[in-house]
This record gives C-alpha cells, sequence and structure tokens, in this order.
C-alpha cells in the first residue's frame, strides 16, 4: 500500500510517499481501507516536530479518516468487514490503510459521505469538550471563539448556538466572515483590520465575556484573557500564532510566547476566572468518554443539529499542497483529502 511519511521535521515537502507491506489487525484491530483524510492543524505540528508526544520520523502522521472496513481481529464485536466507519487514531491514516483500535471506530449512517466522515471527529470532538465539558456552556451566555471560520471554530459555533450561547467570532479575512455569519455568529470581526478586544468590548456594553475558546495563543490569548467576566473560563487547546506559512518562524513564536502573559494564581482567585487547556492527543485512553461524545455528535448529526463545513479538498498525491493550503491559514472549514473517492 501506499502512504506518507514525515521524513524529518519541516516544511510541507517533507511529506514523502512511500510503498509499504499493508498492516494486518492483530487482536481488537480493525483494518480500514481509507477513503477520505480529515486534515488537522496538529499534523501541522507534528510535522513541524513541535507537537508533544509525536513519534520520532520516519511515521505515518493522520488522527482521522473515513473508509470501509477490510479485516477485523480476534475479539471485535459489532463491526463487519464491509461496513463504512469513521475512524478516530493518534497517528497513521495518510494511507491507502490504516489500523487502529475497534473502540475509535464508527459505522457511519447511510446517507453520510466519506468527505463528511472524515470531518467529524476532531473537529466536534475539540467543540465538545472545550465547551461543554470544560467550560460547562449554560444558555445565554457569551462565548468569544478564535479562528471561527475553520473546522473546530465552526463546529463550535454550531453547537454554540444550539446550546443558547451568543457567539463572538474572529476570522482573518472579510470573506471568512460572511461564511461564518451564515454558521450562526451573532458578532463577527476581522481581527487583521480590526482590535477584535475592542470589538468585543463595544459589541458587549462592556461586559466581555464568559468563554473564550482559543486555539492561536500569543498576543490573542493576552486580549482575549483580558476579556473575561467574572466566573469566566478560558479553554486554550493551540498554538498557531508561532507558526509561520511553511515552518516556525523562530522570531514570530518568540514574539508571540513572550507576549502571553503570566498568570499569577492569586490574581485568578480575585478575578473569579478560570483557565483551562486540553490536548485530545493525550486523552485516547478515556474510551466510555469518546464513545459518548460520538453518540452525542452523531444524534446532532441526525437531527441536522451540525453539519460539517467542507472546506477545499485534494487528491491524495496532493497531500503536500494540502498541508501548505492549511498551514497559511486561508482555509475555511475542513480540508480533507480524497484516497478513493468522497462519496
Amino acid at each position: 500500500m501506499k502512504a506518507y511519511f514525515v521524513t524529518r521535521f519541516g516544511p510541507p515537502e517533507v511529506l514523502k510517499i512511500r510503498e509499504v507491506p499493508r498492516p494486518e489487525p492483530g487482536k481488537g484491530d480493525v483494518l480500514v481501507r481509507v477513503k477520505c483524510i480529515g486534515l488537522n492543524f496538529a499534523e501541522v505540528f507534528g510535522r513541524l516536530g513541535v507537537y508533544p508526544g509525536i513519534p520520532d520520523p520516519p511515521f505515518v502522521p493522520g488522527i482521522e479518516c473515513s473508509g470501509v472496513i477490510e479485516s477485523i481481529g480476534a475479539g471485535v464485536k459489532g463491526l463487519k468487514r464491509g461496513d463504512r466507519v469513521m475512524v478516530f487514531s493518534r497517528q497513521g491514516s495518510y494511507a491507502e490503510y490504516v489500523c487502529t483500535r475497534a473502540e475509535y471506530v464508527l459505522r457511519m449512517p447511510k446517507n453520510m459521505s466519506f468527505d463528511v466522515g472524515a470531518s467529524l471527529n476532531v473537529a466536534y470532538f475539540s467543540a465538545y469538550h472545550g465547551l461543554i465539558t470544560l467550560a460547562n456552556l449554560r444558555k445565554g451566555e457569551k462565548v468569544l471563539v478564535h479562528a471561527a471560520a475553520g473546522g473546530v471554530g465552526t463546529a463550535a459555533i454550531q453547537i454554540g448556538k444550539y446550546l443558547g450561547a451568543e457567539i463572538f467570532a474572529t476570522v482573518g479575512s472579510d470573506a471568512k466572515m460572511e461564511m461564518v455569519k451564515q454558521q450562526g455568529a451573532d458578532h463577527v470581526v476581522n481581527y487583521r483590520t480590526n482590535d477584535f478586544a475592542q470589538y468585543v468590548r463595544t459589541e458587549s456594553s462592556g461586559y466581555g465575556v464568559d468563554i473564550v475558546l482559543d486555539s492561536v495563543g500569543g498576543s490573542v490569548f493576552k486580549k482575549g484573557w483580558r476579556l473575561l467576566a467574572p466566573m469566566g473560563r478560558y479553554v486554550l487547546f493551540g498554538f498557531a500564532a508561532v507558526t509561520g506559512k511553511r515552518s516556525i518562524n523562530k522570531l514570530r513564536a518568540f514574539k508571540q510566547a513572550i507576549s502571553m502573559p503570566w498568570i499569577f494564581p492569586p490574581g485568578i482567585v480575585s478575578r473569579n476566572v478560570s483557565l483551562m487547556g486540553f490536548n485530545l492527543y493525550f486523552l485516547t485512553h478515556k474510551v466510555a468518554y469518546f464513545q459518548a461524545m460520538a453518540e452525542t455528535i452523531m444524534r446532532w448529526y441526525r437531527r441536522k443539529i451540525i453539519r460539517p463545513v467542507l472546506g477545499r479538498k485534494f487528491t491524495f498525491d496532493r497531500i503536500v499542497d494540502a498541508h501548505a493550503f492549511l498551514q497559511s491559514r486561508n482555509s475555511v472549514g475542513k480540508v480533507v483529502v480524497e484516497v478513493e473517492g468522497g462519496r
């Protein structure tokens, strides 16, 4: 089979395709013939070598995909050869076949396309975990979503609106503003041309927000932290601010790092605010939790409460281009790679 390897840490071109033996499922495993791959910014960080826990090169990246079960290992129940499935894996989905634990394989509804199936897991797990599990979102609260035009951002808007939140969203272009408004955001600002913090203060009549969902970090964190109202919760789950268009911009990374304020614990106490963070990569042992999230997300999908926003699609031979596009931060919605057709 063909698989893409991170041959060394660096720009998109370090991804090289190789011919390798097809894996065989062991006990409790499922082998899936990959149809579509969902790209995530975490994989950009993994390729750059700045993602915690990432293997040393060479390795096959990729944490989510959709496809058809090719074979199953001993002890697997509830799944069979030929099932159309979504897969959440720690690594390995940038390939024609992926072998993963059965508990992270979920059958797709009959009317779901493979491109949609490859777009649900990470984005909606992240939005659910950040907004519901950690921030304990309540109806009527004000939520600030950064990078709102991306996969997690659009998922957070959809979930937040369903739960009755007032959504403030930041994006990097006027074109993205319109799309985010269509997703249901109540207030949208282009952070490249306007001070988003001042915009939020004005639109909230000085209140600020109850929750911030931040995958950017750096100076964005500094401004967002100051926007928290009493009993506010700040959820940090990424540091996209430190990346350049092709690699880690060391000067930019340094400037962004020093722009983040020191958090003085007594200050948190007196302000009545909370800082939380998460990385789904290190939560995969929480099997029952992930399965419960997946059940809720699939129920919302069937009820048409949520719908992944599909952005640009690439063919399997253009994964390098797909990575470059995702890292440029010009993408809208979920970037998908079609391995064997997306329907």
